[in-house]
């Protein structure tokens, strides 16, 4: 059997009823998306209107003055002023009677005791000084607690009124060694060489009579050492340079 031809396409059906069917179960959470980009800032407000005037303050009172305190302390004193122009010489005065016979014995007694008084006080005064030194014979002996060199040394004891230390035997010997200990250091004796003759004198050119030497007598060996001192440590005499700093100890 042969087939022919499809024919025409049929009309429109009408709408079908709704199918019942039952709901299904909710989907699985989606993963977050990611994070939108910062937005753009706005554009400025306009600006508020102006304020209001606001009211004057209060005028404060003035408060209450404090009591004034007491004065202080004086301040030292100033300095002394410029002395004045000298004022205009007065008239001469009338000539004085005859002074009375005791008014002036009174007088010569007055002076008489202000004169003891002053004796007196001298002699508190040097035996201060006597106190500082050692006295031996006729001799007092008195440190200068100075270093100096042999000729400063002589210098500072001639300005003194007195001469710089020459022991003459063992008792003005020992004084000054035991000043030397004192301070723990050499002190020059008022003695010196000779270079030409090579032998020790006093400061008058007279030779030496008493001695303390380290050693039977003076080395020189040749060299400059022409000063002597007294050495604390051994208690002897021993050659020093003149121009080492060595204790000054003056005889009065």
């Amino acid at each position: 059997m042969g087939c022919g031809n499809p024919g025409l396409k049929g009309a429109k059906g009408e709408k079908g009823d709704p199918g019942v069917g039952l709901k299904g179960e909710p989907g699985l959470t989606g993963i977050p998306g990611f994070p939108g980009l910062v937005g753009l800032d706005g554009l400025p407000g306009l600006p508020g209107e102006k304020g209001t005037k606001g009211e004057p303050g209060v005028i404060a009172l003035k408060g209450i003055s404090s009591p004034t305190g007491p004065p202080g302390p004086p301040g030292p004193p100033g300095p002394p002023g410029m002395p004045g122009f000298p004022g205009v010489r007065g008239p001469r005065g009338q000539k004085g009677e005859p002074a009375d016979t005791d008014d002036v014995q009174s007088q010569v007694a007055a002076l008489e005791n202000t004169l003891q008084a002053l004796r007196a006080e001298f002699d508190n005064y040097k035996q201060v000084v006597l106190l500082q030194g050692l006295t031996a014979g006729q001799k007092t002996f008195i440190s200068t607690h100075q270093h100096d060199t042999f000729t400063n040394g002589k210098a500072r004891c001639a300005k003194a009124g007195g001469a710089l230390a020459c022991p003459m035997d063992a008792d003005e010997n020992a004084a000054v060694l035991a000043l030397a200990r004192r301070e723990s250091k050499f002190a020059f004796l008022n003695m010196n060489y000779i270079p030409t003759q090579n032998h020790l004198v006093y400061e008058n050119g007279e030779p030496v009579r008493y001695t303390n030497w380290k050693n039977s007598e003076p080395q020189k060996n040749g060299s400059r050492k022409d000063c002597v001192a007294v050495v604390p440590e051994n208690a002897e005499w021993d050659n020093y340079s003149c121009d080492q700093r060595g204790l000054i100890i003056c005889e009065f």
